[in-house]
């Protein structure tokens, strides 16, 4: 399946075209994308990001997703638990979420705005402050260090695991 999507890096730069190979539990993707008359595949590193907006239309509104909205119209039918999002950058972004795994690389929400061209995000969990989950705050450290550096794709793991869980590097 081909996404439309916006990798927005911690630096504020964008990533703008599709994709059919992101995962969420892989730190490498590419995007797809067309100019006058050019053709670029960019290899993405999730690692590098914000998140990754999985969007309606590639020409998005450029208002940040902070700015209160007059007319929000709730989810119908929505499955997952509310929760608040403050990136390290000052962003913040209220959505549900039914995956909400902070062991991982990232988690998905989707935006409580249902007028937003943002159809679900993949949050990276390294780009985060804290969190709001039902009227809780969970904090993160800027620097999350758990032991062990893969040589390969760079992501911190686990000092146990024989294996990295992002690009399957055997580790020595």
């Amino acid at each position: 399946m081909v996404n439309k999507v916006v990798a927005k890096k911690r630096d504020g730069t964008l990533i703008k075209g599709t994709t059919s190979d992101f995962l969420p539990n892989k730190n490498i993707f590419n995007v797809h994308s067309r100019g006058y008359g050019t053709y670029n595949i960019s290899k993405v590193i999730v690692n590098e990001l914000k998140a990754v907006f999985f969007v309606k239309k590639l020409e998005g509104n450029k208002a940040s997703h902070s700015m209160p909205k007059k007319n929000i119209k709730p989810r119908q039918h929505t499955i997952g638990r509310h929760i608040k999002v403050f990136f390290q950058d000052g962003e913040v972004i209220d959505g549900l979420s039914h995956s909400l795994h902070l062991d991982r690389l990232g988690f998905f929400m989707t935006p409580a705005d249902t007028t937003t061209n943002n159809e679900r995000i993949f949050v990276v969990i390294s780009s985060i402050e804290k969190i709001m989950v039902d009227d809780q705050i969970i904090t993160f450290p800027v620097e999350q260090k758990i032991g062990k550096v893969c040589h390969i794709c760079g992501n911190d793991i686990d000092p146990e695991w024989k294996y990295c869980p992002f690009d399957g590097t055997l580790m020595s």
